[in-house]
């Protein structure tokens, strides 16, 4: 077991690649994955970057007002971390990722989201609120690169060095100098892929039922799919989300349907799954449903967790939550998708399910969670034991923790 002051702990299985960060108290924040390396808010001000790999600690950098590490992003050699964060307003803070050195600051203000673009930053607004300026600056030296204005920045992607836009038409600019490289080929919803993308093209997603597929440095449409009318009840403003394997997944909050298409050089969608909670269920979700592999999943307001095989016959049913040992996810609320697995976390505890079948549950003793998936097959989830909180680096497939 190695220490850093202030008081972190690290105990680890480095052949395994997992680990367990600790601090006396309930000092542990949300943590966020920037890069090679795991960041962690400690008490109010400082900010902890670990090893992903490893667990081992780098650094423990203070200073730091209220850090966000779940915004953080990264950009050539430093990190840029939002703080004192607000719905519509947060200020910046960049750091050496080596050595945790503060390399500059920027002052709260409207500019609330930060998207890295080699060693560039993007700054911009994607609240409800004032969504026209956008800004880059040098992820290494804070210095103002380029500023823009819009009547409304409606969406944001990154792809390579380029920054495309929604703005009611579609536009890229050069991250590094804010040069518009092209303007036009229509507006939608620009989509961003669940896993790996391609930064050559990019997705935008139309209000009438469409999907377009462009080159990123063009703006030229390679391709369109129409979906049927149907997807765009009861509400034609819930944008679908790639699910990889050429899938899109319509689902809603307070809904009660998942339906899943495929896409592919065909100009039209078809249905994979149109999948309903009866009734009888006396309940919606509480979130929109998420897609791993062939299988669907969604929590109700009820705690109820519920899957369908979309390849499948059988409909949205109730799966169980108690793992081969017998331990029991209490009341599921939450679901993260993760490349293999899906995460659930319920009252203290939290599982791993793969294929429709709770493959193990941990005792968190925590009511809020924030379940990150690292790869392919680790998760990050914390607990606590009353004295102490900690971070786990846990084996996606098993549950193996440390400590």
């Amino acid at each position: 077991m190695t220490a850093h002051p202030p008081p972190l702990t690290v105990e680890a299985d480095t052949d395994a690649g997992l680990w367990t960060l600790s601090v006396p108290g309930d000092g542990l924040g949300l943590p966020g994955i920037a890069g090679d390396a795991v960041y962690v808010p400690v008490g109010e001000d400082q900010l902890a970057a670990v090893d992903a790999r490893t667990g081992r600690i780098r650094w423990c950098a203070g200073g730091i007002t209220e850090p966000d590490a779940a915004g953080a992003v990264r950009a050539g050699r430093a990190v840029v971390v939002p703080t004192a964060r607000e719905h519509s307003r947060s200020g910046f803070t960049a750091l050496d990722a080596a050595t945790g050195e503060v390399l500059w600051k920027r002052r709260k203000s409207g500019l609330n989201r930060p998207a890295a673009a080699g060693s560039a930053v993007v700054l911009w607004n994607d609240s409800e609120d004032d969504r026209s300026t956008i800004t880059g600056v040098d992820g290494a030296t804070g210095e103002t690169l380029w500023e823009d204005e819009y009547d409304r920045i409606y969406s944001l992607l990154v792809r390579g060095d380029l920054v495309v836009l929604d703005t009611a038409s579609h536009r890229a600019l050069d991250a590094r100098t804010g040069k518009e490289i092209w303007h036009g080929g229509g507006a939608g919803t620009l989509l961003a892929e669940n896993g790996p993308s391609d930064a050559a093209v990019f997705h935008a997603w139309h209000r009438f039922g469409s999907l377009t597929r462009h080159a990123t440095r063009t703006g030229e449409e390679l391709g369109r799919v129409s979906f049927p009318p149907r997807v765009l009840k009861p509400s034609p403003y819930v944008d679908p989300v790639l699910v990889g394997g050429g899938r899109a997944l319509f689902s809603e909050s307070f809904g009660r349907r998942v339906r899943v298409y495929a896409y592919g050089t065909e100009r039209a969608a078809w249905p994979v799954a149109d999948l309903k909670l009866g009734l009888r269920r006396f309940s919606t979700f509480r979130g929109p449903a998420v897609c791993v592999d062939d299988w669907a999943y969604v929590v109700t307001w009820r705690d109820r967790l519920y899957g369908a095989d979309v390849t499948g016959r059988r409909g949205l049913r109730r799966l169980a939550t108690t793992a081969p040992d017998g331990t029991v996810l209490k009341e599921p609320k939450e679901i993260t998708a993760g490349p293999r697995h899906v995460f659930v976390s319920g009252d203290g505890t939290v599982a791993g399910l793969r294929e429709g079948h709770v493959l193990w549950v941990a005792a968190t003793n925590r009511w809020s969670h924030r379940i990150v998936p690292l790869g392919p097959d680790r998760v990050l989830f914390p607990s606590t034991d009353g004295r102490h909180s900690h971070l786990h680096c846990a084996d996606a497939e098993t549950g193996r923790r440390i400590g």
